[in-house]
């Protein structure tokens, strides 16, 4: 039996060759982009939230020891912000149990951007008044995390973590 049709092939056939070479192409270029794809990755973003992750590991227990002393203390921290010229200037205002300023203390300003360590920006506060300490900054509009650190003689006594939205 012989079928009556007018199709004719044109062109190479197909071979297990040229499939072999087309597959290969797929994905020799699939694994280029990976691997550029993870370079850049690692490259842009290491992947470290500390500095000395394992030093701050071994440490955890004096840390919990020092949220108990700093709950203990009762002190309330409150920020406001302000634009000065290009800067952002942020004023924490530090009472104690009784709703009395807490002076006397040297205060440092921590602001931490969520998507990138390398926006971190590390300010020394000078006082104002009685429990009123201000430090600015140029910081780039969005959200932020600030850390302030209320120190002693040498001795971190109160840290605070509070939220900044910057315009």
């Amino acid at each position: 039996m012989t079928e009556d049709s007018d199709y004719q092939p044109a062109g190479r056939p197909l071979t297990g060759r040229s499939v072999l070479l087309m597959l290969m192409a797929f994905f020799g270029v699939m694994l280029a982009v990976n691997v550029y794809m993870a370079r850049e990755a690692v490259a842009t973003h290491p992947g470290l939230d500390q500095r000395n992750p394992y030093d701050e590991g071994v440490a955890y227990n004096k840390e919990i020891a020092a949220a108990r002393a700093q709950d203990a203390l009762g002190w309330s921290v409150d920020l406001t912000r302000a634009r000065k010229g290009a800067a952002t200037e942020v004023t924490a205002s530090v009472k104690d149990k009784a709703g009395q300023p807490v002076s006397g203390l040297q205060a440092s300003l921590h602001f931490v951007h969520p998507s990138s360590s390398r926006l971190d920006k590390e300010v020394a506060a000078g006082v104002i008044a009685d429990g009123l300490y201000a430090g600015a900054a140029d910081l780039t509009p969005g959200h932020w995390l600030v850390e302030i650190a209320f120190t002693r003689d040498g001795e971190t006594i109160f840290r605070s973590k509070n939220t900044l939205n910057v315009e």
